[in-house]
């Protein structure tokens, strides 16, 4: 799900003159996870059923939704939409070690490679920016950080839901419970605050809704049932480097010649984990 910080940064930037940070993530998680929701009841889907698979939806809207926009949200506020993104490209470490260990899903030696490789040229595109700027930019990594892992965790759960839960229902409801957390930081609002209802915000907060929360989480939901997480938190790689093209065009950051030699090494290992990965598996 990393993959949808590439467009999701850049809107938080341009919904910061508008409203505070978290209404903006309460808004958006709560819009996305209802339109989910209702969309499932006119297209008759089952509702999730069973105390096991309530507690995994709980778990996973209280770490991907409430930590992980938690952390995206405020660190959006902090640094760059560019490296923002770029950082963000932490979990797919996160989880394939969190798959490792609760899926079963045994590395082969190529593929461990290829992460490791990708996360390499991660390290390659940011730890310029990072020398150069000041305390704030560490506290939005450390932000992002706990998003990763939030995000991570609730990867695998997502996984192990895959096949026994509807994926519009799962993804509604995990939303609107991860919501609820984001709304109760939004009380310290002045009582006469009103949400505000022009078409620039509105516009912002659809995006982020529908294009960078719903329609994202039921692709990956889908995904995950075709194919080991592994193999799709790879092409997370890919996030930065649409990042940067973004941040570049549109908040005027820019890559240095070691910033685009690290997309280079990030394109290579993508291609190295799904084309080339072997059977054999890591001990």
């Amino acid at each position: 799900m990393s993959g949808t910080a590439s467009i999701c940064y850049p809107l938080i930037t341009l919904s910061l003159p508008y409203a505070p940070i978290m209404l903006t993530a309460f808004l958006r998680a709560a819009l996305a996870g209802m339109i989910l929701i209702v969309l499932a009841k006119l297209l008759g889907r089952s509702m999730p059923k069973g105390l096991t698979v309530w507690i995994h939806i709980i778990v996973i809207g209280l770490t991907a939704t409430s930590i992980g926009f938690w952390g995206m949200f405020y660190a959006g506020s902090l640094i760059s939409p560019g490296l923002a993104t770029v950082i963000t490209n932490t979990q797919p470490m996160i989880a394939a070690v969190f798959g490792w260990y609760f899926l079963d899903e045994r590395l082969s030696k190529t593929s461990a490679v290829g992460i490791i490789a990708g996360f390499i040229g991660i390290l390659i595109i940011s730890v310029e920016t990072v020398l150069v700027e000041n305390s704030q930019m560490i506290v939005g990594i450390l932000y992002i950080l706990i998003a990763a892992t939030g995000v991570a965790i609730s990867n695998v759960l997502l996984k192990k839901l895959s096949n026994k839960a509807d994926i519009l229902y799962t993804v509604g409801f995990q939303l609107l419970i991860g919501a609820i957390p984001l709304g109760l930081l939004t009380v310290n609002l002045p009582d006469n605050y009103q949400i505000p209802l022009n078409l620039s915000y509105l516009s912002v907060l659809l995006a982020l809704a529908l294009l960078g929360t719903a329609l994202p989480y039921i692709l990956w939901f889908w995904l995950m049932d075709k194919a080991p997480l592994y193999k799709l938190n790879v092409f997370s790689f890919l996030t930065p480097i649409f990042g940067l093209i973004l941040g570049s065009v549109y908040f005027s950051e820019s890559l240095s010649l070691y910033q685009w030699g690290g997309v280079f090494i990030i394109v290579v290992a993508i291609l190295w984990v799904n084309k080339f990965s072997k059977n054999k598996r890591l001990v």
